[in-house]
């Protein structure tokens, strides 16, 4: 199965370029990246509870922390990983490819061929924290506050996911490429595995936007049982 890409030439499934418009850069090293959340007055947020505010204040945290130790610009994909037979795909319209073990996705992840030179990996806890700082961002362009957009974030992201308790819940996993925030897709349907196979961040369709927001980051305890509420939160760098 082929069709054009974005220049008219014929191409598979998988992404081949740089400038397939199924990936999206993160710059963390552009100017003013972080200052939104890392100056963000915690004492004037309204928030409801004691853990709410430990929850924050831990965010900015790992943000300042990453900050320090400095991430370098990399490209997701703006869609979950999908199987086509053996291949990993980011195509819309496909089941998300979960039920397997990280162990399965670290073989995996060695198949899949270079992009001009960039290798396909686990994105890091950093990589991770540094995409909730652009998406935050990408909300302040669509005019949301910084406290809007970062409780959405960090605190209850039910209008960012599919949550059980989103607007439309299916009460089941969503097909890739659904409900676009931010030109990305696919927040909050699937858990998503960061790299040393111990960490997993963000909700599924079937946890809660409040226990399991954007910003949740937790171990995933094992490394060869099948999870079947996660993908693998792939990156070029």
């Amino acid at each position: 199965m082929s069709e054009l890409d974005n220049y008219g030439k014929k191409r598979g499934l998988g992404i081949v370029s740089m400038r397939d418009k199924r990936l999206v850069r993160i710059n963390p090293t552009s100017k003013d990246f972080f200052d939104t959340i890392i100056e963000f007055d915690t004492k004037n947020a309204k928030l409801t509870t004691g853990f709410d505010n430990a929850r924050l204040e831990g965010f900015i945290r790992g943000v300042e922390e990453v900050k320090k130790t400095g991430v370098a610009p990399f490209l997701k994909p703006i869609y979950d990983p999908s199987l086509d037979g053996e291949e990993v795909v980011f195509e819309v319209n496909r089941f998300p490819a979960v039920g397997y073990p990280f162990n399965f996705w670290e073989q995996k992840v060695e198949e899949m061929p270079d992009v001009q030179g960039k290798k396909w990996n686990f994105g890091t806890t950093d990589q991770y924290y540094a995409f909730l700082v652009w998406l935050i961002n990408s909300l302040k362009k669509k005019n949301w506050s910084d406290e809007k957009a970062i409780k959405a974030v960090v605190i209850d992201s039910r209008e960012l996911g599919h949550f059980y308790n989103s607007k439309d819940a299916l009460y089941d996993f969503e097909m890739t490429g659904c409900r676009k925030v931010c030109g990305v897709y696919d927040l909050g349907n699937t858990f998503k595995m960061l790299s040393g196979g111990f960490w997993r961040a963000g909700g599924a369709y079937f946890s809660g936007s409040y226990f399991n927001p954007l910003a949740d980051i937790g171990n995933r305890h094992s490394l060869d049982g099948d999870d079947y509420g996660s993908v693998p939160w792939f990156v070029l760098s």
